[in-house]
């Protein structure tokens, strides 16, 4: 994920939404360290959405179309079956309908998006996991292109995690390092977030992910996973998830 994500576009959509730039630097205060294998740390995406009863737009009502062809994000793929809908929504109107195509290492939903020339409307991509049974949806505002193809050439993958309906507030996240560092760095090395005890992100040093919460203001722990050092350093001071970009430094 792209530190500080503040514009997320769609190519032919052009989905956007904007966030605030601000970081704030914190320090995680000390941390106690346990010896551990390499965790299985995993967001708990499970939900109990109904499968939507979307219809298909009336093409005879629409000048033009575009082309979209979307390879699902590789976190979304191990729960993909043949319940999943995708779905383009304009002003809540449907102008597409897909059902998944593709093997369990890549599922694609390709989308023919009806429309009239130079339309500018509130756009919607919708996603419905049958394995998570969980709804995901992106909104932005974008003028309608005609005979627009996207994704053929190469994959268009979407972060459809950020429209996760599960989970309210999303927190763009990055842990850094303190300098010098105690070990050497690792390819393998994870940070996780929980709350609650529940993993509520996972990513790498240094790397902006999305933390999940329910409200703004939540109270987090830090965990760290070291392949150099063989554990997992807890971070002793809480992290205060504010729904707004942040960076802060974890201290070892």
């Amino acid at each position: 994920m792209k530190n500080i994500l503040c514009i997320m576009a769609m190519a032919a959509l052009t989905l956007a939404w904007g966030c605030s730039s601000d970081s704030s630097d914190d320090n995680g205060g000390a941390a106690t360290f346990t010896s551990s294998a390499a965790p299985q740390w995993q967001i708990d995406m499970q939900a109990n959405q109904q499968k939507p009863q979307w219809t298909a737009p009336d093409q005879s009502k629409y000048e033009n179309k575009m082309y979209v062809m979307i390879r699902l994000q590789d976190e979304l793929t191990p729960f993909s079956t043949d319940d999943d809908l995708m779905a383009v929504f304009i002003n809540d109107e449907c102008r597409a309908l897909s059902v998944r195509d593709g093997n369990d290492q890549k599922v694609y939903f390709v989308l023919n998006i009806h429309g009239n020339a130079n339309e500018e409307e509130n756009f919607t991509l919708s996603y419905y996991s049958g394995g998570l049974k969980q709804l995901f949806s992106l909104s932005g505002r974008n003028t309608f292109r005609n005979e627009l193809n996207v994704g053929i050439d190469s994959d268009f993958s979407p972060n459809l995690m950020d429209g996760s309906t599960k989970y309210a507030v999303k927190t763009s996240l990055t842990v850094n390092m303190p300098h010098p560092m105690p070990f050497e760095l690792s390819d393998n090395d994870l940070i996780a977030v929980f709350v609650g005890g529940e993993c509520r992100g996972v990513g790498r040093p240094e790397m902006t992910f999305t933390v999940f919460t329910n409200s703004t203001g939540e109270q987090a722990q830090l965990r760290y996973y070291s392949q150099t050092k063989g554990g997992i350093y807890t971070a002793v001071k809480p992290v205060q998830l504010t729904g707004e970009p942040q960076s802060i430094t974890f201290q070892f």
